[in-house]
Order: structure tokens, then sequence, then C-alpha cells
């Protein structure tokens, strides 16, 4: 009987030891899109970077696509000549558009369908995906919306096969003006407290910076939770092992 209560306290151990650290272990596959200027109606450039997962790992990139449908943006004058970057970022750690290889001697053709509303990129083949691996395309003369707003597009490595799939937001808004007055207030050693008003105005010509979204894919397993960080699993581990010491010791 001790010898079957000690193994099954050892056993419910090991179990809560192990699944703690089997949360998050599927990276979730993130997309996300720019433009430059961001102004309404502006003819932009346009940054895409999507994040391989799983379903791509070792395979040849053969292909990207941005779906703009539904957003009103026209991409229909982009050509290969248009692009500036076309590349992969391995394992996704560079910032910005950063690349570790260049790709642009194997991106075949550019084409547009949907009236301009579906941007495709063609590629030899010639290089490989692993997961984690973050693709960029960098490419200009792209229209943007007419109206300030935030957009959905869809973004997808190799779309011949719909290999890695995401949805990313981009904004399009207008240039910013903006007042902004601050109240300070001190309090002196006398116990008296001055009040000092201070204005400043700030103004922000031009088109302003584009802010994006990232968005999760249906290859991901697991979004992750606080649950999951290593730290937690470990104390709950160890009470588990306490726990089993303390069954053995009482019989």
């Amino acid at each position: 009987m001790k010898n079957t209560r000690s193994l099954l306290a050892a056993l419910l151990a090991l179990t809560v030891v192990a699944g703690a650290f089997t949360g998050g272990v599927a990276a979730a596959t993130a997309a996300s899109l720019t433009a430059n200027p961001s102004a309404p109606g502006a003819t932009a450039q346009h940054t895409a970077t999507l994040t391989a997962g799983s379903t791509v790992d070792t395979s040849s990139w053969n292909g990207f696509q941005v779906n703009y449908q539904g957003s009103g943006t026209d991409a229909s004058n982009v050509s290969v000549e248009d692009v500036a970057t076309i590349g992969i970022d391995r394992g996704d750690n560079q910032t910005g558009d950063a690349v570790d290889v260049n790709v642009s001697d194997d991106l075949a053709s550019v084409s547009t369908s949907n009236n301009g509303a579906t941007l495709t990129f063609d590629l030899g083949g010639s290089y490989s995906l692993y997961e984690g691996d973050e693709v960029v395309v960098v490419y200009e003369d792209v229209a943007n919306p007419d109206q300030a707003g935030s957009y959905n597009v869809t973004l997808d490595i190799n779309p011949q096969s719909s290999g890695s799939q995401a949805t990313a937001t981009f904004d399009v808004e207008n240039a910013l003006q903006s007042e902004t007055t601050t109240q300070t207030t001190t309090q002196t050693t006398s116990g008296d407290t001055t009040a000092d008003d201070t204005t400043s105005s700030s103004t922000t010509m031009g088109s302003a910076d584009t802010t994006t979204s990232a968005a999760t894919t249906t290859e991901s397993d697991d979004s992750g939770s606080s649950g999951g960080s290593p730290g937690f699993g470990l104390g709950v581990g160890l009470l588990a092992v306490a726990g089993a010491a303390f069954l053995a010791l009482r019989d």
C-alpha cells in the first residue's frame, strides 16, 4: 500500500510539471502591414511582414500575396521595379524591414487581380523557409484608400497552397495638428502652493506614421497564457513533489 501511494504521488507530480511546460509550444503566426505615407488617397510605399508557421517549415518560398479586397486600396501599378525589398529575416530577430537573406534575385513576377485589390509576388523557389522565419516585402506605387480608417488585409506565404496565411490591419489617417495644455503644481517648503500653466503646441505635418496590429492565424494551437510561463510551472511542480515526499514519509 505504501509503495502504491508513493507511486501515485510521484506520477501526479510528473504530470503537473509536464503540463506546465506544454502551453504555448506552437508559435503564433504574426502579420503586419504599414503604409508610408498613410494619408488617404496617397501613392504610398507599403511594407508587409509575415512570420512563417509550421505548415511551410522547410518549404521552398514560391510566392507571397497581399489581399486588399474591401479596403479600396489599388495596387494595380505595382511592378517588379517597384519592389524595394523582398527577403527573409531568419528567426524573426531583426527590427523593421531588415532581412538576413535578400531574395530579390529570385523574384520572377508581380501581378494583380480583382481590379488591383490582390497583389501577388511570384518567386522561383530557390530559398527555403523555416518555422519562425519572417518574410519581408517592401513595395512602392500603391494607392491608399480614399477614406481614413483601419483596414484588414490578408497576407499569404505560398498562396498557391495557402501555406501560411494571416490577417493584418493597416491604418490610413489624415495629417494631425494638436495643441496640448499642461498644468503643473509645485509644493513649496512653507506650505504655499504655486501653479504654473504651461502651454505647448505640436504640429505634425505631412502624413502620420502607420500603426499596425498583429494577427494570429489558425495554425496556432495555443495562444499562450500567463499560467504557461516557466516560473509558474516550476513552482507548481515543486509543490507537487513536496506533496509526494510528505505522503511517502507518512507511510
